[in-house]
């Protein structure tokens, strides 16, 4: 079984690298992002690229922990970027970063499979506990402060009242997974799907996958 390259830590012990491939066109931005990155934690290998066509490459050439992809970008970008990352990368989860964070740019980036969203903004060691907050299988989303699941709880302990097949299908949708892949992993039809989602958002008192998202990152859900 192949295991990922492991770099030796300030206390000596050996620890497992965090592939980051960042994706956003201002130069001087993702430079300085990993800069940041691989200074604020040493088992950080980041990758830069200047556009979703590049990242894209970058994804076929190589595996990836996490993916953050700046949301307007010349070229590929936005939602078509994002599915674009997601259907190359299906195992990697990506986050948008975005100096716009209005809230409906928010529900349109998680809504097509964005794992987060993190402001561009945000203080550094902000940005570092939304990155590991995310790679540790959590969601990170902006509010007052940003919103940062603690991943103590399965879907099933937050929400008793859902049924087994309700949980996995919270659990695919909240990994950011189109309702056609929840469908090929659980063996059932899209509009199956579409039926559990109904229910579940009926049985969180939630409108859409969005704030579905938002509940489970309050409730500290776990997404692994």
């Amino acid at each position: 079984m192949d295991r990922p390259p492991l770099s030796l830590g300030s206390s000596g012990e050996q620890e497992a690298v965090m592939r980051v491939l960042v994706c956003d066109d201002h130069s001087l931005f993702r430079e300085g992002l990993r800069l940041l990155l691989e200074k604020l934690d040493a088992s950080m290998e980041v990758t830069p690229t200047g556009s979703a066509e590049e990242a894209l490459a970058a994804t076929r050439e190589g595996m990836f922990d996490l993916i953050l992809m700046d949301w307007h970008m010349d070229g590929l970008s936005g939602v078509r970027a994002l599915e674009a990352l997601r259907e190359s990368a299906p195992l990697t989860r990506v986050v948008v970063l975005s100096g716009d964070r209005n809230a409906e740019l928010v529900r349109t980036a998680v809504e097509a499979g964005a794992a987060g969203f993190i402001p561009k903004d945000s203080p550094p060691a902000q940005l570092m506990q939304a990155v590991r907050t995310i790679a540790d299988g959590g969601v990170y989303l902006p509010s007052a402060g940003g919103i940062s699941a603690i991943r103590t709880r399965d879907v099933r302990d937050a929400f008793p009242s859902l049924t087994e097949r309700q949980a996995d299908v919270l659990r695919a949708a909240l990994r950011g997974n189109s309702n056609k892949l929840i469908a090929r992993q659980l063996g059932i039809s899209d509009g199956t799907v579409k039926t559990h989602l109904r229910a579940i958002y009926q049985e969180l008192g939630t409108r859409n996958r969005t704030e579905a998202v938002y509940m489970a990152a309050e409730q500290g859900v776990r997404i692994s």
